[in-house]
């Protein structure tokens, strides 16, 4: 059985693996290294993934789904939504949990069923070269999406039968692909513009360290933006030219669309260029003549700059967030399908005053740091199960809190972790050096050979493993509205109390090469590993000379340190905010707040979550509800229950709450909005099951 790394595009999948030392990017029968994220329901049954359901796009536009990454996630009553019902020519309606479905040939499917079509097609590619069973992946999302996006895209996975081992940031992937294990310090932009969603991450790496300093993003920046507006202007010249406008038919709408993308690719090598449509025609009429459009790249440029604009100042965010500036960076990596828009290079060389990075085919890059990563959860047998650490002396109950990935049946009081790995604990360099990591290498487009060594599963801690929560010596900060009330009158809950927020310090083992501990400190958080042999620090990591196509590795393996794209906050008063975790923490992560019930005999608390940094809780991205409920019947104010959110290294939240008053653990259910609950997971997974394999067969005659 093998591991794969998925890039789950907007526009293409690509499906990547180790073989041999080497990660490559896994083609299908037809030699096809990019996998279109589109799904069609034939009329015949069959679902259709890929090139041969992209084709029915203009045949059968109503029954096509495509560019749904977008919607991914997302809640009915979302603008998001309601913008798309306008826009796309598939049926869109909302389904039992507050979340679209899309309804073609008169069956209900929901987006995360959508994405589980690709994901199984993409898994069939890597099976059928592979040549053996594929059942787990690295599964890669946009840095900025927020959790119920990134819950739906765990449940596709769990649709497909694929075990998601990791949900790995695209920004992150990219840099692991370019620059791992290289020993200068260095900080580095990714600039990932594709199909539909934009992120600008800064990372700074040394050595076997990846640490993401800040990210942001916007999920509907991408090239079907550019295709839109190349669209409108056939549309508009269309329409004087024939007094007809193709927008008022779903075919038409998308046969134009085809041709804009066709110009957008031909304008990225060629100064001009014409497209001619002649399928189009008012409903009843013969056929129209051949209809033809000439854009040249100084015209194409005028009308995507403000869509540049928009990308440019997402990367100053980021940056402002990270306390840089454009010109302090020593890289930049150009990431997705519309980075190979001239203007678009010369837009970010200008604003980051130096040539972008571009060595690696833009649009397998994702996929190729996705298998790098899945390789290294996969290939030492320790990482499901580490080796019991040395135990600690008892701290105060309260002080620590012991975290799993379900909640555990007792009061926690399983022994803590150790607060640092000591130096006797750590093999000699000598014994270091005779443990040689293993060597993967990523083919770049010219088909050169990029050494590099695969980073160990760093980011999944033991279920061992203990958090604390809370250093008793700094005050607690109070809410700014004093105190916290639900809207709903029969579940209300004060907030009394917010624990200091948590530094984390990951103390490695090169022996293990695990993490073993988390610390509390005062400070930012740290990484303490050895390395073996670093190389001088004179060359640059990324540097686009001849020696950058064989880079000789030899230091230990990676630690890849993400930080959370946007704050997690609950309601407070009057419909304010009170921030739980900010924006761009480093995660893992985890912050505690104390409530208390405000009724008598309550036995049940409700508290809302969102995601987000507006001050207003409306503002923000609705998550969902915590429900805290068989709490004993108490006075008012009596029941106190401390209620923990961590944000794992996938980005996913999950919630602890422990009765202070009893020490007993209470029960916590976040209920996310829109996103499946257990019995549609397993409901739409059987079905899933008994379709057919998504089909690449062409289309019948006759059947549309």
């Amino acid at each position: 059985m093998s591991v794969i790394g998925i890039d789950l595009g907007t526009t293409n999948t690509v499906v990547a693996a180790v073989q041999a030392e080497k990660v490559h990017v896994l083609a299908d029968e037809s030699g096809g290294r990019l996998l279109p994220s589109v799904v069609s329901f034939h009329p015949s049954g069959e679902v259709l993934v890929g090139a041969a359901a992209r084709a029915r796009r203009w045949v059968d536009p109503s029954n096509t789904v495509y560019s749904h990454k977008r919607l991914i996630g997302s809640p009915w009553s979302s603008p998001v939504i309601q913008q798309a019902r306008m826009r796309v020519p598939f049926r869109l309606k909302e389904g039992p949990s507050h979340g679209p479905i899309i309804t073609a040939r008169g069956q209900d499917y929901s987006l995360p069923e959508i994405s589980a079509f690709i994901l199984r097609r993409a898994r069939q590619i890597a099976e059928n070269r592979l040549g053996v069973a594929v059942e787990r992946a690295v599964i890669t999302v946009p840095a900025h999406f927020n959790e119920l996006q990134r819950a739906s895209t765990k449940v596709a996975g769990r649709v497909a039968a694929i075990e998601v081992l990791r949900m790995l940031n695209e920004p992150t992937a990219a840099a692991l692909a370019y620059g791992i294990g290289r020993a200068q310090r260095e900080r580095v932009a990714v600039y990932d513009f594709g199909g539909g969603t934009f992120d600008c991450t800064l990372l700074e790496m040394h050595g076997n360290v990846f640490e993401v300093m800040a990210t942001a993003g916007d999920s509907f920046l991408g090239g079907d933006d550019i295709d839109a507006l190349i669209a409108e202007r056939m549309a508009d010249s269309f329409l004087r030219a024939r007094k007809y406008d193709p927008r008022a038919d779903a075919m038409a709408r998308e046969t134009i669309r085809r041709s804009a993308e066709e110009l957008k690719c031909a304008l990225s090598t060629a100064e001009s260029h014409t497209v001619y449509v002649d399928s189009i025609a008012p409903e009843g009429t013969a056929a129209a003549e051949t209809f033809a459009f000439t854009m040249n790249r100084g015209e194409l440029n005028e009308l995507i700059a403000p869509l540049i604009d928009r990308t440019l100042r997402v990367a100053q965010d980021a940056l402002a967030q990270a306390r840089l500036s454009a010109g302090s960076l020593d890289q930049v990596i150009l990431v997705g399908g519309s980075t190979r828009v001239p203007f678009v290079r010369e837009r970010v060389e200008a604003f980051f005053q130096r040539a972008p990075l571009c060595r690696l085919n833009p649009d397998e890059v994702v996929a190729l740091g996705a298998a790098i990563q899945a390789a290294a959860l996969t290939e030492s047998p320790r990482h499901h199960a580490l080796p019991e650490p040395p135990r600690e002396p008892d701290r105060a109950a309260d002080s620590r809190r012991s975290f799993t990935d379900a909640f555990p049946s007792a009061p926690p009081t399983s022994p803590s972790l150790p607060d640092a790995v000591t130096a006797a604990s750590r093999p000699s360099a000598s014994a270091m050096r005779s443990e040689q990591p293993r060597t993967f290498g990523v083919i770049s487009e010219d088909g050169s050979l990029l050494s590099m060594v695969a980073p160990p599963p760093t980011e999944r801690a033991s279920p061992s493993a203990t958090l604390a929560s809370t250093n008793p010596g700094n005050p607690p900060k109070r809410d700014p509205m004093g105190s916290f009330i639900e809207s709903m009158p029969k579940m209300q809950a004060t907030l009394v109390h917010e624990a200091a927020p948590r530094a984390v310090s990951l103390q490695g083992s090169p022996r293990s090469q695990e993490i073993v501990s988390y610390t509390d400190l005062e400070s930012e958080p740290s990484i303490s590993l050895l390395s073996v042999s670093p190389r001088p620090a004179a060359s640059s990591a990324l540097a686009n000379g001849p020696d950058a196509q064989a880079i000789d590795i030899s230091v230990h393996h990676p630690v890849l340190l993400d930080v959370t794209p946007r704050g997690l906050v609950v309601e407070t008063a009057g419909g304010f905010t009170n921030t739980l975790i900010e924006r761009n923490a480093k995660t893992p992560c985890e912050r505690t707040r104390q409530f208390t019930t405000t009724q008598d005999a309550q036995t049940s608390v409700m508290i809302r979550v969102a995601q987000g940094e507006h001050a207003t809780f409306a503002q923000n991205t609705y998550l969902g509800e915590v429900e805290l409920s068989a709490l004993p019947p108490r006075p008012r104010g009596a029941t106190v229950v401390a209620v923990t959110f961590e944000l794992d290294v996938n980005g996913a939240l999950r919630v602890q709450a422990r009765d202070q008053t009893s020490g007993q653990q209470a029960q916590a259910l976040i209920q996310l909005l829109g996103v499946a609950d257990e019995a549609s997971i397993d409901a739409m997974a059987k079905r899933m099951a008994a379709q057919s394999n998504p089909a690449a067969a062409p289309e019948r005659p006759g059947q549309r």
